[in-house]
């Protein structure tokens, strides 16, 4: 009779834990395994993330660093001592367009044109750089003619 409960027994305790719908028993396993299901898990809730930002255009959803903010721009205009040096960004960056690993954003000088400043997305280092700004033609020689119909200030 022990020997008919034995496999009665071990098959209740696995039944119990694949009937589990409560996602904290997933604590419960080896750490090995806790470490290469969470990074999985890292990767589409961040891009699901990306994706379903408010108030973002459909170029979110491309990846690339998109959506980006001003904040990260300025940091990347300012990082590049050419470009910084060479025009005036006066308030900060407005109307701030992204696609597929590029960005674009109009300067806000007083008293002076507005530039486009033209960036690019380091998916390695994950950051964002200045390429080159200006009033005329900025993405004809930086950004692929494939992505430039995609960016307000390219077109």
């Amino acid at each position: 009779m022990t020997r008919a409960l034995l496999p009665i027994a071990i098959a209740a305790v696995a039944l119990a834990g694949c009937s589990s719908e409560d996602p904290a028993d997933t604590t419960a396993a080896p750490a090995g395994a806790a470490t290469s299901s969470a990074a999985p898990a890292a990767g589409p809730s961040s891009a699901a993330a990306s994706s379903a930002a408010p108030g973002t255009s459909s170029a979110a959803a491309t990846g690339g660093g998109c959506p980006v903010d001003a904040t990260a721009l300025k940091k990347a205009f300012q990082a590049n001592a050419e470009v910084a040096g060479a025009i005036i960004l006066g308030k900060g960056f407005k109307d701030i367009s992204c696609y597929q690993g590029y960005a674009t954003a109009l300067t806000q000088p007083e008293a002076m044109d507005t530039a486009v400043v033209v960036f690019k997305y380091d998916a390695a280092k994950k950051t964002w750089a200045a390429l080159i700004g200006g009033t005329d033609n900025v993405c004809e020689n930086t950004v692929p003619a494939a992505i430039r119909p995609n960016l307000k200030h390219c077109t």
